[in-house]
């Protein structure tokens, strides 16, 4: 979750740049107290690690590049004590022009399952910065921690994470270690297959064959199997074509 604190200053007829808000100068980004982001996970700006917490959001505006600033002071009025010796990150973007705006304005724009770009639009100026977080990273600790505490018998639970990171190709080795904890909860139809995935991934295709045929060995003990049957054709169709 990222949100972002700030006062709405409005043009008011006024000349903003290099007058109102002078260009080489920190900006607070806002009117009043300094603009605050805050970040619940870490999350990755321009190539820089940034850890979950709350900053200061300052800028120094020029005509045609913006540094922007996150400093580790949260509570501050203005830039007036602001002081560079506490900044975590500093970096440059381009500014754009925009259709005119009365009141500074951030949103959020781009949005995927990984990353979200933030703008910052007043008068007719725009400027934008990606912000990136490791999903895949995040999921794992949490399935890491899940995992530590599953109860006995929860064959479930270790089939989703191993499935988990065969989807996004990711920790197979430890995925294998899951999947063969699930298999020795029970003879259920849903591990072989997730194992057969994994295989398949690693490019162990007799091996990842070898399972599709334990899936349906105990699919037919199931009588949800044929709900699932569909995605098995599909997986050993796939095996095949690689032996």
């Amino acid at each position: 979750e990222i949100a972002v604190e700030y006062s709405r200053p409005s043009v008011h007829g006024r000349k903003i740049w290099d007058d109102l808000v002078p260009y080489n100068k920190v900006w607070r980004t806002g009117a009043n107290e300094a603009t605050v982001i805050q970040f619940t996970t870490d999350v990755s700006i321009n190539g820089n690690k940034i850890p979950a917490g709350r900053y200061s959001l300052f800028t120094i505006p020029n005509e045609k590049e913006w540094t922007i600033i996150f400093n580790k002071v949260d509570k501050q009025w203005g830039a007036f004590n602001y002081k560079e010796d506490q900044d975590l990150i500093r970096f440059n973007v381009t500014s754009t022009q925009n259709e005119f705006v009365e009141s500074l304005i951030y949103y959020f724009s781009d949005i995927t399952s990984n990353s979200v770009v933030l703008n910052i639009v007043w008068e007719k100026i725009k400027v934008s910065f990606k912000i990136e977080v490791d999903v895949l990273s995040q999921a794992y600790q949490k399935i890491k921690e899940g995992l530590a505490n599953a109860k006995a018998g929860d064959w479930q639970s270790f089939s989703a994470a191993a499935n988990f990171a065969a989807d996004n190709n990711v920790y197979l080795d430890e995925a294998i270690t899951w999947i063969d904890k699930a298999i020795s909860m029970g003879d259920n139809y849903y591990p072989y297959f997730v194992k057969a995935k994994i295989l398949f991934k690693q490019n162990k295709f007799k091996e990842a064959l070898n399972f599709i045929n334990k899936t349906r060995e105990a699919g037919r003990k199931d009588k949800n199997y044929e709900f699932f049957v569909a995605q098995v054709d599909i997986l050993e169709k796939e095996i095949k074509a690689k032996l």
